[in-house]
């Protein structure tokens, strides 16, 4: 898992504030109409760029959570505050899915 921003946070002793954003899957749909372009084609990209539809993209954001300061983290306080990192983030999503109807959606963080 990628936990740079933690070690660094940890480091410097700057809150992590956990922040999700909904409708941003929306903004560039594949139409089934653009897989009968070949690939090799320059389309979109090179004639127009990627367009983004005109979609709502809301942002929402969590309660900081404080870090104090360490300047040599070990990987158990690092470990310690990413998952609760992620925590925070999968309940900012389970608390407001619903409001922009992904209420079937399973937050997945790879």
């Amino acid at each position: 898992a990628r936990q740079g921003f933690v070690r660094l946070a940890l480091q410097h002793g700057a809150s992590l504030v956990p922040v999700i954003s909904f409708g941003e899957n929306e903004l560039y749909t594949r139409h089934a109409c653009f897989n009968l372009i070949p690939n090799g084609l320059p389309w979109g990209r090179f004639i127009f760029g990627h367009v983004p539809l005109r979609h709502p993209v809301i942002t929402v954001v969590g309660k900081p959570i404080h870090v104090t300061q360490n300047t040599d983290p070990t990987s158990e306080d690092i470990d310690r505050l990413h998952i609760a990192y992620v925590q925070a983030v999968e309940q900012l999503f389970e608390i407001n899915k619903n409001n922009y109807k992904l209420g079937h959606v399973k937050l997945e963080i790879v």
